[in-house]
């Protein structure tokens, strides 16, 4: 880590800017896990069915993806400030809206919306704290913002339980309007305007549609693979699509004096180890969380709220590693990534050998949660310890991208193994082999990190 990279003076800092942006990111995963537990009273109040809704969180996550590096990198250039406020208010107005679809239609719409008022607060938050603070205090300020943020991931499939069957589905949606307006209130007083002063303003639109087209088209083509099938001529055209304008992207990067990403970030050994071990831990965990419910509620038969309580056990971990994210500064980075990843693979593995027994299931999934949640947080907290404050929200922006786009990735591959192997053994089975698979991958991706992790040193001053 680089101690002798200054924050940009003109963006205050404290308690109050650290709840704001903490916020914004409690609502973006509050949302994502409270929603999911809302869909079957959403299609019957609606008059559809659950699969006809899966856009509902699929057409989020999708737009969420899609968005991520251009809100940030934008940010960088046309005031973070402005772009965090525009996207918390973009979130809260489609929440309000989408409470109040009279169609399924209606609400998949304002979905879209919302997630792109999310690829708006995940980096921009992450990029305002980065600035705010000096390099020694970065890692621990962006481990506040988390732990906030955390707090939403643990709470949400709680909340929408309950919004749900004891007022409506509406107000899942609903309630992120007054903690919209507490957050924008206190990033108006707390938030001084940034910007990148070295880009001049100037935006790389073909790089923008590149990118926008790119992780859209091929997220796309890889939530319809389970329908479409793998090797169906649709699937392969979306992700060759996706492959191409990715390489339109890159070459434009790497050839425009203003690109909307950095690509020497990644020449940076540590910045790409942890980013990939972030998307490693990231890709065990959302397949651990989705076949979890699977097992809770298709195998052994609980309703959606008990599911929600049950899975506390993991949600303890994701909100303890949240925690400790922030406080691992004195420790070499590709230590604790490595061990994180070592204890949420062995964790994910132990949950795919003890899936017949739900209460040893569980115990393993608290192990599971604590390493795989480390691994996605410290991501978010070491990257933007590691870049410049004036890159921080183009940095934000690729490392959410690579390590959601992939979890995306992971939960399709889950879902389409399990689906295609469980005729032979039961979804108990397949879905505990799938786990072990996945776990498998997390403990073997602490290799490279320990080999390729290792702290840049600065380079002599002459």
């Amino acid at each position: 880590m680089d101690k002798s990279r200054q924050p940009d003076s003109s963006t205050a800092g404290g308690w109050p800017l650290i709840i704001g942006c903490g916020l914004a990111s409690f609502l973006v995963y509050t949302d994502f896990f409270a929603v999911q537990v809302a869909l079957p009273d959403m299609a019957q109040d609606l008059g559809t069915t659950v699969a006809d809704l899966q856009w509902v969180i699929s057409g989020y996550m999708l737009s969420l993806a899609s968005f991520l590096i251009v809100a940030g990198r934008l940010a960088d250039l046309l005031g973070r400030k402005t772009w965090l406020l525009l996207g918390v208010a973009l979130f809260a107005g489609a929440s309000l809206l989408g409470g109040a679809s009279v169609s399924s239609e209606m609400v998949i719409g304002m979905r879209l919306l919302q997630g792109i008022g999310a690829a708006i607060i995940m980096p921009v938050s992450m990029a305002i704290v980065t600035n705010a603070f000096p390099a020694a205090r970065v890692q621990r300020a962006v481990g506040y913002v988390l732990a906030i943020a955390a707090i939403g991931q643990a709470s949400g499939p709680l909340l929408g339980g309950a919004f749900t069957e004891f007022l409506s589905w509406r107000w899942v949606l609903w309630v992120n309007v007054p903690v919209s307006a507490v957050a924008a209130l206190l990033i108006a007083a707390s938030v001084k305007q940034s910007y990148d002063e070295s880009a001049g303003r100037r935006i790389d639109w073909t790089g923008l549609v590149a990118i926008v087209v790119s992780v859209g088209v091929f997220t796309y083509g890889i939530d319809k693979a389970a329908d479409w099938g793998w090797l169906d001529p649709r699937t392969l055209g979306c992700v060759g699509a996706g492959v191409v304008a990715m390489g339109v992207f890159v070459y434009r990067e790497n050839r425009t004096p203003a690109p909307l990403l950095d690509l020497s970030l990644f020449r940076n050994r540590e910045f790409s180890a942890m980013t990939l071990a972030g998307a490693a831990g990231n890709m065990a965990l959302v397949v651990a969380i989705f076949l979890s419910v699977l097992l809770l509620q298709t195998v052994y038969g609980y309703s959606p709220v008990e599911a929600a309580y049950l899975l506390l056990a993991l949600s303890f971990g994701l909100t303890v590693a949240a925690q400790l994210a922030g406080r691992m500064e004195r420790f070499e980075a590709r230590l604790v990534m490595a061990a994180s990843l070592l204890l949420g693979g062995a964790g994910v593995v132990a949950m795919g050998l003890l899936e017949h027994s739900v209460p040893t299931f569980l115990a393993a999934s608290v192990a599971a949660g604590l390493g795989t949640g480390m691994a996605w947080n410290f991501a978010s907290v070491v990257t933007q310890s590691i870049v410049a404050p004036g890159q921080a929200g183009s940095a934000s922006g690729a490392v959410l991208t690579i390590m959601i786009g992939l979890g995306g990735v992971a939960t399709a591959a889950a879902a389409a193994i399990t689906a295609s192997t469980s005729a032979a053994g039961g979804v108990s089975t397949a879905a505990g082999r799938v786990l072990i698979g996945f776990g498998v991958f997390a403990l073997l991706t602490a290799v490279p990190v320990l080999i390729w992790g290792r702290t840049a040193q600065p380079q002599p001053q002459h």
